[in-house]
């Protein structure tokens, strides 16, 4: 009882003005806990251009965020391509944070977590990466171990949606 209550305050916390925002023209929609920015950047993967944008917002010492990248129409008529490129994805967040990659990655949608020092101080990331014939989405919380906001990071991954 007391935790549903301290995950209730904490949900009302004035540090946290949830929004719902449109991610990549309607791609995805999120649920930001306060007034994000967008930046875009150019990738290269196995020959293919594409253009990945992160969308995110920092509440204290915690980054939450929405990369989204349309698939190129090559990409998006090869099953193994894309699926290598979301691979790929999530093995650059393991590799980020020092920490060996499992054998089985985590499946597409699902949550996964990975904590590490990238910076002197204990990190954890959690994520999510969905892939579908047209795009990579991809939400991410990181924060401090230590002042890990569990509760708000669960409810933004509960958020994310993108379109099918």
């Amino acid at each position: 009882m007391v935790f549903l209550l301290s995950c209730l305050l904490a949900a009302c916390s004035p540090q946290y003005n949830w929004r719902s925002v449109s991610v990549g023209d309607g791609a995805v929609t999120a649920f930001f806990p306060d007034k994000p920015q967008s930046e875009v950047r150019s990738m290269s993967f196995d020959g293919h251009e594409l253009s990945f944008s992160m969308t995110s917002v920092a509440v204290g010492d915690t980054l939450f965020a929405v990369a989204y990248a349309p698939l190129p129409e090559a990409m998006r008529n090869d099953t193994d391509l894309r699926q290598r490129f979301a691979h790929s994805v999530m093995v650059s967040l393991y590799e980020n944070f020092g920490q060996a990659v499992p054998e089985g990655l985590p499946a597409f949608g699902k949550r996964f977590i990975v904590e590490g020092t990238p910076q002197n101080e204990p990190v954890r990331l959690q994520a999510s990466v969905w892939l579908t014939e047209h795009m990579l989405a991809e939400g991410l919380i990181m924060g401090p171990v230590s002042a890990f906001p569990q509760a708000e990071a669960d409810e933004f991954l509960q958020g994310i949606k993108p379109a099918e």
